[in-house]
């Protein structure tokens, strides 16, 4: 979660959280631009009241969050999928001497034509 320095601090070297919402942090003080880059910078350090006041919060969001999946009607079952059409495959087309076999035995011409390819 980004955090914020109060609007116009000098230093920004302290981390606020701001009220989701609100242009005001959890302490009260009006919030100013973001300051999550301050974090890796040492003697940086978070606001403790705003710290507890966010954490109390996201506590009090999942235990509503959880009451409400609690309190939701079970999802219908959805109704059994009909079984799919199987379609035929296409037959592959032959020619020559393969064709022979499918067909059947050829009439004497149609013999003596493919065997003289």
């Amino acid at each position: 979660m980004d955090t914020h320095a109060v609007q116009g601090a000098a230093h920004q070297a302290t981390g606020h959280y701001r009220r989701p919402g609100t242009r005001t942090l959890y302490c009260g003080r009006p919030a100013g631009g973001r300051n999550a880059i301050f974090a890796a910078v040492r003697g940086w350090k978070l606001c403790r009241s705003c710290a507890k006041a966010e954490q109390r919060d996201r506590t009090e969001a999942a235990t509503v969050a959880e009451q409400h999946l609690a309190d939701a009607p079970a999802a219908p079952t959805p109704a059994p999928a009909r079984p799919r059409r199987t379609t035929p495959t296409a037959p592959a087309y032959v020619y020559g001497a393969q064709q022979l076999v499918i067909i059947g035995h050829p009439a004497p011409a149609q013999g003596a034509l493919f065997a003289a390819r």
